[in-house]
């Protein structure tokens, strides 16, 4: 947290100018004596340290282009997507690379994943072989089925996912190239309906494109708007609750966020800032918290970072995708009373 420190020099020593202090203390101190402690704010002092870094799968090969992440809280494990060689490389939980899946396990066009209880949801991007699909995968990394939204439902047309996840209400919630909504699917990937939120524009209120999606421990929707640099947060029966963000290229502000991840265990959100170089950290109620990063190659910064997730120890894990690496940081928070 940024602080400024003020300095007076300079200043005459009379009279006047020491009644007037004597006075304002004695004023604040009056003022002071009529508020409760504990309207008194406290401040989070946050120790952020790099854990690791990785640059190489588990093939001992460089990193292409990681971009979307994943943890799998049954296996304790991160899921990286390697864009440029359309593979997911899967690290532990001391960021070591141990396994990886490609097109020679029968997923193509890799764009995402998402770790649930039936197994590992891949989502596939068109091919010249055909359209998008998603891949069931078993934990022996053995896609058990292929699953085509277009063909179980034909009304929606050419369908190609991005990215989902999964509700607590049994739900999956999708993103996809053809439309700039939430799709909703109940388990069997029937189509339900869409969510589409909306910001205004000039007043009008428009339809917000999403870039990515999460879900907190109590089932509430999080959906990220990189157009409007927005997160428009829902409840698990889809009710709008309220949303947050500001688009800008300052501090406190989201320029062309791209990811998103909630961290359960300390009811934070870090969001991953493409433009900027840089992860923020909001509160569940949209309240800035703190940053991480900036642009740069040296450990701890970021070239165009594209996502980031956090495990089940609050430690942050971000794929810094023109820097050909990811980067894991620890958080220690620690409150101190003004």
């Amino acid at each position: 947290m940024r602080r400024r420190v003020f300095s007076a020099t300079g200043i005459k020593k009379n009279i006047s100018f020491f009644c007037t202090v004597f006075f304002s203390v004695a004023l604040i101190a009056a003022v002071g004596s009529m508020i409760p402690s504990s309207i008194w704010a406290s401040e989070e002092i946050n120790t952020i340290r790099l854990v690791a870094a990785r640059y190489v799968d588990d093939n001992e090969r460089p990193l292409s282009y990681p971009t979307t992440l994943a943890y799998d809280t049954t296996r304790d494990e991160i899921i990286v997507t390697d864009a440029g060689k359309s593979q997911l490389v899967i690290f532990n939980n001391e960021l070591f690379p141990t396994d990886s899946l490609d097109e020679g396990r029968g997923i193509v066009a890799v764009t995402s994943c998402l770790p649930h209880k039936d197994g590992l949801y891949v989502t596939c991007g068109s091919t010249e072989k055909g359209n998008g699909f998603i891949a069931l995968v078993n934990p022996a990394f053995i896609v058990e089925k292929i699953i085509r939204i277009s063909e179980i439902n034909p009304q929606l047309g050419k369908f190609t996912a991005t990215r989902l996840v999964a509700g607590l209400n049994n739900r999956f919630y999708v993103l996809h190239i053809e439309k700039s909504a939430v799709s909703v699917f109940d388990h069997n990937w029937r189509y339900l309906h869409d969510i589409v939120p909306k910001d205004e524009k000039l007043g009008i209120a428009e339809p917000a494109p999403i870039q990515a999606l999460d879900c907190d421990a109590q089932g509430n929707l999080y959906f990220l708007s990189e157009e409007r640099g927005r997160v428009f947060v829902y409840d698990q029966h889809e009710k709008f609750l309220y949303k947050f963000g500001e688009k800008g290229g300052a501090e406190r502000k989201l320029a062309r966020p791209r990811g998103l991840a909630v961290d359960r265990n300390n009811d934070r959100l870090f969001i991953v800032d493409y433009l900027r170089h840089a992860v923020s950290a909001y509160s569940l109620k949209g309240n800035y918290l703190f940053e991480i990063g900036g642009k740069g190659d040296r450990p701890g910064w970021f070239l165009y970072p594209t996502d980031v997730t956090v495990d089940s120890q609050g430690n942050v894990y971000v794929s810094d995708t023109f820097n050909h690496r990811i980067q894991e940081f620890s958080i220690t928070t620690q409150t101190r009373q003004e």
